[in-house]
């Protein structure tokens, strides 16, 4: 019976060594994926601060068209003019033109650029058009309006 129990003593005792060097293994693992993750979160980091400096020049713009139409979309050289952006129509913006036939809505959007001089253009339900009360610049025939976005 002493020895029988002496073997169930020596077999656990060989059950624990090879659980500590299973647990071990299992914790050198999670240290290595834990450095792995602190590594990752340390370059994401950097990653958005860079973002944030970058992003730290830019200037709120609020843009506005006044005239007819239904959707009212402007793009420009601050985006390559790849991206028309929907303007949104104001509140209670209805004006009754002073000849009394036509009724002109006030439409604004902000963007968010850096300093500098921009083309700009509006699109009114289709149809590329300047705003003759913005200043523009004609090129090659082409008139576009100037947006001027200061610090």
């Amino acid at each position: 019976m002493l020895q029988q129990k002496k073997m169930e003593m020596s077999s656990l005792k060989e059950q624990i060594e090879m659980e500590k060097i299973a647990l071990s293994s299992l914790q050198t693992k999670a240290e290595t994926k834990i450095k792995k993750a602190q590594e990752f979160v340390f370059q994401k980091d950097s990653e958005l601060q860079a973002a944030e400096e970058s992003l730290s020049g830019l200037e709120e713009v609020q843009i506005e068209y006044s005239g007819e139409g239904e959707i009212v979309e402007v793009t420009g050289s601050f985006n390559g003019w790849h991206h028309r952006i929907k303007m949104d129509p104001q509140a209670s913006s209805g004006v009754i033109d002073p000849v009394g036939s036509r009724k002109s809505k006030m439409w604004s959007t902000v963007l968010w650029l850096y300093p500098g001089t921009y083309e700009i253009k509006f699109i009114v339900d289709g149809q590329w058009t300047a705003d003759p009360q913005r200043e523009s610049v004609n090129n090659g025939g082409i008139c576009n309006n100037i947006l001027r976005v200061d610090t």
